[in-house]
């Protein structure tokens, strides 16, 4: 791990608090969406068939999963902005620690199939950058947990409009109450070990 660098020839290095409690607060939207989503799909699978009560409880999973739609876009955009000034910030404290260029920060998201494993490389990187100084680590079991957890649950239900098998939508909501509690704390966890990195590195309380 190579030592922080000054940052008077780089862009300003900070840990953004209000950015990271608005990360938190989207994530645990998402969070309370998936499970009153959950509840109702559970709703749903005990209504009968073709009752007035499966019609209507089928309305609210509907609205529901339009919802869950709507708080995954506005999370995934402050997440990204969020991780932006992480991947900065790792940067100066590891100038050769990153194995991609900057713009697969947000890029890496976007790519078909890629987006399964090319953040979570980048996100590795990170984590390596911010954690302590001597005793640098790629990754850990909070960061894999929650990607592995990410990952498998959009498989099973990728957040949509459209509609699956309710079994496969169930545990697909499951899967994300879990993993966005796990990406809370991913959140919390990196923001404080930069925190602590970049207060070692210039002496000052870091914002």
């Amino acid at each position: 791990m190579s030592p922080p660098v000054p940052s008077a020839e780089r862009e300003p290095l900070f840990v953004p608090k209000a950015m990271t409690t608005v990360v938190v607060a989207a994530l645990g939207a998402c969070v309370l969406v998936n499970v009153a989503l959950l509840v109702a799909q559970l709703r749903l699978y005990r209504a009968a068939h073709g009752s007035y009560a499966a019609f209507e409880r089928e309305i609210w999973v509907g609205n529901l999963t339009g919802m869950r739609l709507f708080a995954f876009l506005l999370t995934g955009f402050v997440f990204l902005r969020w991780l932006w000034q992480m991947r900065v910030n790792a940067e100066a404290l590891a100038p050769g620690g990153h194995r991609m260029k900057r713009g697969w920060t947000t890029g890496a998201w976007l790519v078909p199939v890629a987006c399964f494993f090319l953040p979570k490389r980048i996100l590795n990187d990170i984590w390596a950058a911010s954690s302590p100084a001597d005793r640098p680590r790629r990754t850990g079991v909070l960061l894999t947990s929650w990607w592995l957890l990410f990952v498998a649950a959009q498989l099973l239900d990728f957040p949509s409009t459209s509609r699956g098998p309710l079994s496969t939508e169930m545990a697909g909501a499951a899967l994300y109450v879990v993993s966005g509690a796990l990406c809370i704390r991913v959140v919390r966890r990196l923001a404080a070990m930069q925190r602590a990195r970049l207060r070692g590195a210039t002496g000052e309380p870091v914002c």
